[in-house]
């Protein structure tokens, strides 16, 4: 079956790619700030230089051997979504947004967990969108639990798999507990993926490393997702900053395994250029874009499941700028077989949310699913006789003939919301106009999926429990 394909490192240019970063893991090594974390890789073979932990490219191939190549996704019901490592193309909304971007408006605001709802509710009746995401840090709730109150929405309204991540060490348990209320079978079949960030060039911090220390004894996913800046916190070279993100992934794993052999881990990566003159993070700058494409190679190379953000913006409106670039990079992303991919809605550099966008994502995520699927050769698709009958004995017209009929239904993607009608019919509506009110349309008679009254009852004890020890009042959405 034709697929278009993307891929830009040879095996030989990947295997140099990786022997540099196992020569980089063991002689630079890596600083790891808590002294627990550390000591684990110390006992797994690492060694200790100058408060820095060098892992040996034994233990980098020990750690490999043992982990996963295929993690099984499911939704919150128990029902299997999808297998990562198969290039399962996993559309959902970038995450932990800090504002968000109302319609008709060009200054972002804080987001509430109202918002947060909102856009759980959204993407759950947006067909291509195909998990969600904590994509929204509510400013309504306390600093010190505003990540694990992100989970709830989610898990009260959706059925989609979840990717999430924590900023808090003491917050991952609460995280992980409510997970277990909702599904107690969630670790062996899990709805749910862990984001954690090593902090580059070459280091972890506490919260991340104990993350996914958690994680690895839990047996849930993690995603880890190393982001060089290209120019700042990494080589400006596209290879110089692959090198490094690889041996920051490499170093995640070994500890995953380290804790826990056969934790499931996902290769991760957000990378980015950093402005030679503003000093922006550029998300889909086509270097960023070329350290992506590479690592994906790696992991291939490796035969480890993948994740990117892609099919995002830098844009601050959503305007030209952002569907240019959500467009490029979600094809880029999905024509290089990636597993998980995060962005769709974000603008910003990673920072803003805009329903709106959300919604039109969805609609570029169909059409880029469309030429991901290829298409089949076969007989009756060549379709030889169809077009000597109609050629022939038919006028060349082949609207009415059985053989479009069928096809059109099958193979042909219209979006509903691209602007395909004749100019008679348009009535004179953007499509941002036009995107506005399909979210509002979806807030007012969109379907959602609660939980049963037991287990929200016991969701909404650990939720509560949550809010008293930040010494507040819950609240609920």
């Amino acid at each position: 079956m034709p697929r278009p394909t993307l891929i830009i490192l040879s095996k030989e240019e990947a295997l140099e790619i990786h022997d540099r970063a196992l020569d980089l893991l063991s002689r630079v090594g890596v600083k790891f700030e808590d002294p627990e974390v550390a000591k684990t890789l110390l006992e797994a073979g690492a060694t200790k230089s100058d408060g820095r932990i060098l892992i040996p490219e034994e233990v980098v191939n020990e750690a490999l051997k043992n982990t996963p190549k295929k993690i099984d996704l499911y939704d919150r019901d128990g029902k299997k979504v999808a297998t990562l490592g198969d290039g399962a193309l996993i559309f959902n909304p970038g995450s932990a947004a800090i504002r968000i971007l109302d319609y008709g408006t060009t200054e972002p605001r804080t987001p509430t967990l109202e918002d947060l709802r909102n856009l759980v509710v959204v993407v759950e009746n947006l067909d291509f969108i195909d998990a969600q995401s904590t994509a929204l840090v509510p400013g309504d709730a306390p600093i010190e639990i505003r990540d694990a109150v992100r989970l709830y929405p989610i898990l009260k309204y959706s059925r989609k798999p979840v990717i999430t991540g924590a900023f808090t060490v003491e917050n991952m348990p609460v995280m992980l507990e409510m997970l277990k209320v909702v599904r107690e079978d969630a670790w062996r079949r899990p709805f749910t993926v862990f984001d954690a960030c090593p902090s580059p060039p070459l280091s972890w911090s506490r919260v991340t490393s104990r993350n996914i220390v958690d994680l690895a004894r839990a047996g849930v996913p993690a995603e880890i997702v190393s982001m060089p800046g290209l120019g700042a916190t990494a080589p400006v070279t596209v290879a110089g900053a692959t090198a490094l993100h690889h041996a920051e992934v490499l170093s995640g794993i070994v500890l995953a395994q380290s804790v826990s052999r056969g934790a499931p881990v996902i290769y991760g990566g957000s990378p980015t250029l950093i402005h030679p003159r503003f000093g922006t993070t550029l998300i889909v700058a086509p270097e960023s874009i070329l350290v992506s494409l590479a690592y994906r190679d790696l992991a291939k190379l490796l035969g480890l499941p993948t994740h990117t953000y892609m099919g995002l913006s830098d844009s601050k409106l959503v305007d030209y700028q952002s569907g240019a670039e959500e467009a490029y990079s979600a094809l880029i992303a999905a024509l290089a077989g990636f597993d998980v991919i995060s962005g769709p809605g974000m603008l910003e550099f990673e920072s803003v949310q805009s329903l709106e966008k959300l919604v039109l994502d969805n609609e570029v995520c169909g059409l880029v699913k469309r030429i991901w699927r290829g298409f089949e050769i076969s007989i009756d698709e060549i379709a030889t006789e169809v077009i000597e009958e109609t050629v022939l004995r038919k006028g060349g017209n082949f609207l009415l003939h059985p053989h479009t009929r069928r096809y059109l239904r099958r193979d042909v993607h219209i979006p509903s919301l691209w602007d395909s009608k004749p100019r008679s019919r348009w009535g004179g509506r953007s499509i941002y106009d036009e995107a506005h009110a399909t979210v509002m349309k979806l807030l007012k008679e969109g379907t959602y999926n609660e939980l049963s009254s037991d287990v929200m009852n016991e969701l909404n004890k650990v939720y509560a429990e949550l809010w008293v020890r930040a010494g507040s009042k819950p609240k609920y959405v």
